[in-house]
């Protein structure tokens, strides 16, 4: 069985790594970023893709460096390795080793406590209810093509995120973050705390949403190194489409993405995407989404942000109002309140 897996090559001094893959029904690409050279906590971003099956998994893994700040693992040039590093590295690969390895009926939760649980932990004499070993976030989709649509089965804990990217209504997100607060400006605006991530020592759910999404389609997983720096989620499917119309093939849509989000990311910054189905290259792919980019550059890509930080705020509301209808209606709903 062929399986389709991407290797990344350097995108440009300080500017990460970049994938990308083109073949009659698939496009993909990937993006990994370090603030710190040498010590970024996103795992590289995974994509996998069976060609007879036309089935296939992306997903990012983003380790939490403050409550897996110690050190979990010496490397063999004597570099110390965080926990947040080494979780965020073991959780793709169980989610890799989950698809590759046919564990459809294994519950991938299971997989992961599995894979995590190799790793002793190591003493520490830091007493903290904040701390955790191993832990980190995901999203990730796998997916099936089947006639004209794609199976999609989104998996997630903590708040990296997954979506579905359309000509018709733009960035629609799949995910629901685990935090107490869902608003997805607010989250911006006070970055709150996350209520469920992926450890090795502590309980944690992976959230699950199965859908049928029309083909062509554009999925995308990424870490907040991407969606958590912008000044309205609707930013973020500016930068996508922006950099993709400045773009001549897959490549250097990557390569353009790797820039620009080094350019106003605070963190690490880890993306995959896979346009399925229906786009036979990158310039139908760019034609098929440029008169959305022309409506959201005109919308929401002019630099009109008022300076005076009230004038901003409300600036901020009425885009993101605006913006919200479209880009939620596919989100699963709140959890109940326990």
């Amino acid at each position: 069985m062929t399986t389709v897996l991407i290797e990344g090559v350097l995108a440009g001094p300080g500017e990460g790594t970049v994938w990308w893959y083109d073949s009659d029904d698939v496009l993909a690409l990937g993006v990994w970023t370090e603030r710190s050279r040498g010590g970024g906590e996103d795992a590289e971003p995974l994509f996998a893709h069976r060609v007879p099956t036309a089935e296939g998994v992306l997903g990012v893994f983003d380790g939490l460096g403050g409550s897996g700040a110690g050190a979990a693992c010496e490397l063999s040039d004597g570099t110390t390795r965080s926990g947040a590093w080494v979780g965020a590295r073991l959780a793709r690969h169980g989610v890799a080793s989950w698809f590759l390895g046919g564990r459809a009926q294994e519950s991938l939760r299971a997989r992961l406590v599995e894979v995590l649980g190799a790793v002793p932990p190591r003493p520490s004499k830091i007493v903290s209810g904040m701390r955790r070993w191993l832990p980190t976030t995901m999203a990730a989709v796998r997916y099936r093509l089947t006639g004209d649509q794609a199976e999609c089965r989104v998996l997630w804990a903590g708040d990296s995120r997954a979506y579905v990217l359309s000509p018709g209504q733009g960035l629609q997100a799949l995910t629901r973050d685990h935090t107490d607060e869902t608003d997805g400006l607010e989250q911006l605006i006070c970055d709150p705390p996350m209520t469920n991530v992926i450890c090795a020592d502590q309980e944690f759910t992976i959230d699950a949403q199965v859908l049928l999404l029309p083909l062509p389609s554009v999925l995308v997983c990424a870490t907040d190194g991407f969606h958590g720096y912008v000044d309205t989620p609707a930013h973020f499917e500016c930068h996508l489409l922006r950099t993709m119309q400045e773009s001549r093939d897959t490549r250097e849509w990557a390569e353009r993405l790797a820039r620009h989000v080094s350019g106003y990311t605070g963190d690490d910054a880890s993306l995959s995407l896979v346009a399925l189905g229906g786009y036979a290259d990158f310039d139908r792919l760019r034609a098929s989404f440029a008169q959305r980019a022309e409506q959201v550059e005109a919308r929401y890509g002019a630099d009109d942000r008022p300076a005076e930080e009230g004038a901003a705020g409300r600036w901020r509301r009425r885009t993101w109002d605006e913006y919200r209808p479209d880009y939620e209606r596919l989100m699963p709903p709140p959890a109940e309140p326990l």
